[in-house]
């Protein structure tokens, strides 16, 4: 049997050519025969950026692949209280993700990939990550991780943090996730309290106990530079995410503020950069010659 499944986006403005570049990462390496919807949510993006990134799976001929794009979850919106915060880092609108189930839920399957990851392998390699019986995958979130001595437990709202994942990239089986969380809960959940992390809190707390913990390599968060400083603080935990640095399925450029993102200075340094500037030069060049 088929299984429908779809990819989201979730963008606002000039972040459009970091989805453009995260939409080609994944087109490029989709192998699969079936077909696959990518659905992106907008606001204040041009429609001329829209047509062009429709036409992306053509352009690296994968006419199985189509993009949709749609408006923001705002009849779930208008449900958050005016008083909710998602703290000084965070914009409101990262709570949309939370919603994507409800939105969309005639698809069976349900990725979420935040603007600055690149997809490196075939996308379904992440849906197949999931049993029939599972809610929702995600990967440990790695500052966390990497650092037990923090224990943040009571901060988050939560007995623990043994399966605390990073909210830039989750999988979720839909109808688990609608059944165990209905929507009226989850904007009940938004509303009850400010949380540090905003929609990560909320994505926690609402699944305890309900997570699937995907490998190291579908959320690659930290490159060698940061498991280097941290190794003495975890070294298991380093030595099982180092080796799978070479297997990469998706990388994603949360350096907790460590670093800049490639896309935030000239000189690509690292070969995740280097990367992620190469697959941002291919679609854009490919987007400068239709353009002519």
């Amino acid at each position: 049997m088929m299984v429908n499944r779809a990819v989201a986006f979730c963008v606002k403005g000039t972040h459009i050519m970091l989805t453009a570049t995260a939409i080609t990462s994944l087109v490029k390496n989709y192998q699969a025969e079936a077909p696959l919807k990518i659905l992106v949510l907008i606001e204040n993006v041009y429609q001329s950026d829209i047509n062009f990134i429709r036409s992306i799976p053509n352009l690296y001929g994968r006419p199985q692949i189509s993009v949709d794009f749609w408006q923001p979850p705002y009849e779930f919106m208008k449900h958050v209280s005016d008083g909710v915060s998602t703290g000084p880092r965070l914009p409101k609108m990262t709570l949309w993700r939370l919603f994507l189930p409800y939105y969309f839920s005639n698809y069976d399957q349900l990725a979420y990939l935040d603007n600055d990851t690149l997809v490196t392998t075939d996308i379904n390699d992440l849906f197949d990550q999931l049993d029939v019986k599972d809610t929702l995958g995600g990967v440990l979130d790695y500052e966390d991780a990497t650092h037990p001595e923090h224990n943040r437990a009571k901060e988050f709202f939560l007995p623990d943090t043994k399966q605390y994942i990073n909210s830039g990239v989750f999988v979720t089986n839909v109808a688990a996730y609608r059944d165990l969380v209905s929507s009226d809960k989850m904007i009940e959940l938004i509303n009850e309290r400010n949380y540090p992390y905003g929609d990560q809190s909320i994505l926690n707390i609402a699944f305890y106990n309900h997570i699937h913990l995907l490998p190291w390599r579908f959320n690659l968060q930290y490159g060698e530079r940061l498991l280097k400083k941290y190794e003495a603080l975890a070294p298991k935990r380093i030595a099982e995410i180092r080796g799978q640095l070479n297997q990469p399925g998706i990388i994603h450029f949360a350096a907790n503020g460590y670093f800049p993102y490639p896309w935030g200075k000239f000189t690509a340094e690292t070969k995740w950069e280097r990367l992620w500037w190469g697959t941002f030069l291919d679609i854009k060049q490919r987007q400068l010659t239709a353009s002519n």
